[in-house]
């Protein structure tokens, strides 16, 4: 047909780009091998088939790249079957990291992608006609591999957070709008932002025991209020006597704590929030991260001297009295250690009238743990359990009015899905604050998922970084109903 020299170009061309001669050709070779009764139908359904837009996995390769620190990462390149074609999608996720503790396993010495790139040609070959709708199914070929070699979480992650980008885009569909169908999310609100601001703890060596102080703002124009606050406190820093040697980073962009105690700290926010004059606009969290300063031998909070430590009731007196005192303060995360339930539970009843919140990025963070502090338990879904049991188990359940969930500290999308639609499913009230990567990195698909749910926020540095800023424009792109 397309030899014919009464063909002109053009149709020549749309012939062999979309292999015409080819599709009609294995069309006839089946009703001939079938010879049905009714050919037509045959026909129908088998050209039906072509037009029904299915999305088949061929091939996964990993290209080498440096990410935004000059460090080796990898971006996949995906070959897929579509109607009749293969076509490449390059995912724009990379490897990274999701907090301080987990490692980033490249190759067993760590220095380059090579062991990688041969490990996903290797779970590329078992996800081989797979089709990208099928997530499900593609995480468990995953999650197996991964059983199998526990240090390729990286590898696995990217594979699996990548399927629906990738679905997005051959089907011309908006990213945020099909995870809303991920989520059974029927409206959706733009979320409140909690930005870090300062940086604190011993993580980074700061006398201050506070792990971050939050920047909270929300509705129109919250970005350029938060970016003015962010400026007053840059310029504070700057005109200390340590001038530029003050203003230190930490790998976020977040500006490491420039006083030693608490109230130092505090002063520093509240004098930026009144110059922009942005007072009752812009609020604060603090992130305690208990953990880092719990001394589990004696149960006890080492807060301001290692001499005289707090106990529980102590430490919630001090979070009372120092949230009276500053009402700027409207959230809490992790004040206690997440094994100290007893703590938690006089927190939560202290602060149940209070308009602080407590949120935690421990207490919830799987679905086990979920379900601990979800569900009450009962002699008829446990009769194996005593009824004293039982109702020590049920007064050991923590309610709290936040969650803090980074994306990649799931190992598939799937994990992610179930765990949050479980805890949307059973506590309708419950705030979720999806959290950016440590490493920088230009992916923004964190802001898509947070948009795509109810009762979100969003969790990221300050914007200063490049990695941020790209971040930040995918926000008030998704804010203004552009995708």
């Amino acid at each position: 047909m397309s030899k014919s020299p009464y063909i002109p170009p053009e149709v020549k061309t749309y012939i062999e780009q979309y292999k015409i001669e080819e599709i009609i050709k294995d069309a006839v070779n089946t009703i001939l091998s079938q010879k049905p009764t009714d050919p037509y139908t045959t026909f129908s359904q088998y050209f039906g088939k072509l037009s029904t837009p299915v999305i088949e996995l061929d091939d996964i390769t990993g290209l080498e790249i440096l990410n935004n620190e000059l460090k080796s990462s990898i971006q996949l390149i995906f070959t897929v079957q579509f109607k009749n074609q293969k076509l490449h999608f390059y995912s724009p996720l990379y490897f990274s990291q999701s907090y301080p503790e987990q490692e980033i396993f490249y190759d067993d010495e760590q220095k380059n992608m090579k062991q990688a790139i041969q490990e996903i040609q290797k779970i590329s070959q078992q996800l081989k006609g797979k089709k990208s709708k099928d997530q499900k199914q593609v995480d468990e070929t995953l999650i197996k591999y991964l059983n199998e070699h526990p240090n390729r979480i990286n590898v696995v992650q990217q594979i699996s957070f990548s399927l629906i980008p990738l679905h997005a885009h051959f089907m011309n569909q908006s990213l945020s709008k099909l995870l809303c169908q991920q989520f059974n999310t029927q409206e959706t609100k733009t979320p409140k932002l909690f930005v870090n601001l300062l940086q604190g703890s011993k993580v980074v060596s700061s006398k201050c025991k506070i792990y971050k102080f939050l920047l909270i703002c929300e509705g129109e124009g919250a970005l350029q209020k938060i970016q003015n606050v962010v400026n007053n406190v840059k310029k504070t820093i700057i005109s200390g006597k340590k001038g530029e040697a003050g203003l230190q980073f930490y790998q976020d962009g977040t500006f490491i704590c420039p006083g030693d105690t608490i109230p130092d700290n505090l002063k520093i926010i509240e004098q930026a929030i009144d110059v922009a004059q942005l007072k009752d606009q812009v609020q604060l969290g603090l992130v305690w991260l208990a953990e880092l300063f719990y001394v589990p031998e004696e149960k006890k909070y080492d807060l301001d001297n290692p001499k005289k430590l707090l106990d529980a009731d102590q430490l919630i007196d001090y979070y009372f009295k120092l949230c009276q005192e500053k009402p700027i303060i409207v959230y809490l995360e992790d004040p206690i250690h997440h094994s100290d339930i007893v703590g938690w539970t006089k927190i939560t009843n202290k602060f149940k009238e209070s308009k602080v919140k407590l949120g935690s990025r421990r207490l919830y963070s799987n679905i086990d743990k979920a379900k601990k502090h979800c569900e009450a338990l009962s002699l008829q879904t446990n009769p194996e359990l005593t009824e004293q049991q039982i109702n020590q188990l049920n007064n050991e359940r923590i309610h709290i009015d936040y969650i803090y969930k980074p994306l990649y500290e799931y190992n598939t999308f799937t994990e992610l899905q179930n765990h949050l639609s479980y805890l949307i499913s059973k506590k309708a009230s419950l705030q979720i604050i999806i959290g950016d990567s440590l490493v920088d990195t230009e992916d923004s698909y964190f802001v898509d998922v947070a948009f795509s749910l109810p009762n979100s926020n969003i969790n990221i540095g300050p914007p200063i970084k490049y990695e941020k800023i790209i971040k930040y424009n995918k926000f008030l792109k998704l804010s203004h109903g552009c995708d």
